[in-house]
């Protein structure tokens, strides 16, 4: 087995002891809903409890990303084992989670100069960020070296996607992660848009006017990615999100098993802290990776 340690920030949304069964090491984003006191997502703040201030209390929360420190305090007993470093972080466009990683890289490099440390800006968040880092553990599991998986992890950023729709656009909006005219137009007109995240950026995939309509539009849009791109879904590895509305997780897979194979899908996953905090509630989604196979 190739030896390098995999490290990933929270908004991955990789359930705690998924990663340790699997050898991730999470290193968390902070929470506050008073803007003074912040707690580590999943480690000091469970996620049934930001849900009961989110949706109950109706409390709007506020992240702050893993410093420099806490990265150096996570890579350190690693790179004392003598291990390689894979670190995958969120996109940049949404957080300055990379630069925190690839400062205490630059820290740690000097010392460790045995040792190879590679940060990974992943161009995702959620459940493309997870996949893609599930793909780095089958690689690390077969024996492939880091250099290697970190290139073919680059290469992957380019055909993973997220698409998704929210309940509102009131947390979007006041984390300034989409237009104010898409805003308002769809408190006007009570549209919902459709969101794709690619190659770091979000972009409205469409506007719907009910979620019933919004989980059809969602396949939709997923089977003209791989029609468009002249893609084929059976190369690709797939999985469906939700902050809280897990009763329209299997309404959504038979939708999606019509676009993409069955056998190609993960099981769902719960959104966590971090992303729920800028999407709100009543976010579901679908996402997808190519696996690793198809780079070599």
């Amino acid at each position: 087995m190739a030896d390098f340690q995999i490290f990933t920030d929270g908004s991955a949304d990789i359930p705690l002891n998924t990663a340790r069964d699997k050898n991730i090491k999470v290193i968390p984003f902070y929470i506050s809903f008073d803007s003074e006191n912040y707690s580590k997502e999943l480690f000091e703040m469970p996620r049934e409890e930001f849900f009961e201030n989110l949706i109950e209390k109706k409390l709007f929360p506020k992240t702050s990303l893993p410093s420099v420190q806490d990265y150096i305090d996570a890579f350190t007993p690693s790179l004392d084992k003598g291990k390689d470093i894979i670190c995958f972080t969120i996109t940049d466009t949404l957080s300055g989670s990379y630069h925190s990683a690839a400062s205490a890289g630059d820290i740690l490099s000097e010392k460790y100069k045995g040792s190879k440390i590679f940060i990974i800006n992943s161009w995702l968040a959620t459940g493309a960020m997870q996949l893609m880092i599930f793909e780095a553990c089958r690689m690390r599991d077969t024996g492939m070296e880091a250099k290697e998986a970190y290139e073919i992890c680059l290469k992957m950023r380019n055909d993973s996607r997220i698409m998704f729709m929210v309940g509102a656009l009131t947390h979007l909006e006041k984390g300034g992660r989409i237009g104010k005219l898409v805003s308002l137009s769809g408190g006007i007109l009570k549209i919902k848009p459709l969101i794709e995240l690619k190659n770091s950026e979000i972009n409205v995939a469409g506007v719907v006017r009910s979620r019933k309509n919004g989980l059809k539009k969602l396949s939709e849009v997923t089977a003209d990615y791989f029609k468009k791109n002249s893609q084929n879904p059976n190369d690709y590895i797939f999985t469906i999100g939700t902050t809280n509305t897990p009763d329209e997780v299997p309404v959504f897979f038979e939708q999606l098993k019509e676009v993409v194979p069955e056998k190609n899908f993960m099981p769902p996953f719960f959104i966590g802290a971090t992303i729920a905090s800028h999407t709100g509630p009543d976010t579901i989604g679908v996402c997808f990776v190519k696996k690793y196979e198809n780079y070599r």
